[in-house]
């Protein structure tokens, strides 16, 4: 190459700044993964503590859950009545059981409108997510809905279907809220004995009482029952236990 031009490349590099690069993770400057050379001479990826963290926020933005309800955390349920205080406990047992012993129990909290019944489900999902479990929150009749305009297309209707079959933990909020027909129960009993038979658990919020989740159906009851290993919440049913009633009536 010519000289003159290898002044000239030369002096263009001296004169060019070049700006350090910020990395969220200085250690593996945002891969995820750094490497190292294992024993035998092979050059190995091995996972960087920041990933677990970045794949948490990752689940936490496909998780179904708005921006209000990612609110509605364990801490921030209030629990001055004695029923509330216990049902907080519980879950938080439930959390700590889940984490430590992976007991892949599933969770059913039951009760009346306005008892946080679903901000302690919630409150659930978050603590789980923050540990790198996978979780999805969905209303029970916005999933039926779904199922039922995608049923007459198969390919479509599977695609919905593993919406809710396969996340690690599905919340289904407002269980057999309204009048459930003889009709909804393939597509509920679809859901439920799919995750049954995978031994995926779910977290259940529902108006009705575990008897009458059992009279609509004993099938489904009895695999969601099961599934909990004893992890049922039955919140006190009473207009005063309503806090959006509060200071009302």
């Amino acid at each position: 190459m010519d000289q003159d031009l290898i002044n000239i490349l030369n002096r263009m590099k001296q004169n060019c700044k070049v700006e350090d690069m910020h990395y969220d993770c200085p250690i593996c400057e945002d891969k995820g993964y750094t490497f190292k050379t294992d024993e035998h001479g092979y050059e190995v990826a091995v996972p960087c503590k920041c990933l677990a963290k970045k794949q948490s926020i990752q689940k936490m933005n496909r998780s179904g859950l708005t921006e209000v309800f990612k609110q509605k955390t364990i801490n921030s349920f209030k629990a001055d009545k004695k029923w509330q205080i216990e049902a907080k406990f519980k879950v938080k047992q439930y959390i700590e059981d889940f984490l430590k012993k992976g007991n892949n129990a599933g969770l059913i909290l039951s009760g009346q409108p306005g008892s946080g019944k679903t901000h302690l489900g919630i409150g659930t999902m978050l603590e789980l997510i923050n540990n790198n479990i996978g979780c999805v929150y969905k209303e029970y009749l916005s999933m039926l809905t779904n199922l039922k305009q995608t049923s007459m297309d198969e390919t479509d209707y599977i695609r919905e279907l593993e919406k809710y079959t396969n996340p690690t933990v599905l919340f289904l909020d407002d269980f057999l809220k309204g009048e459930p027909t003889v009709a909804d129960r393939k597509y509920i009993y679809k859901v439920i004995n799919t995750r049954y038979l995978k031994g995926m658990p779910m977290i259940i919020s529902t108006e009705k009482s575990i008897k009458e989740i059992l009279e609509f159906d004993e099938a489904i009851g009895s695999r969601l029952i099961e599934q909990t290993k004893g992890n049922i919440i039955e919140f006190p049913r009473d207009f005063s236990n309503n806090y959006r009633l509060k200071n009302i009536i």
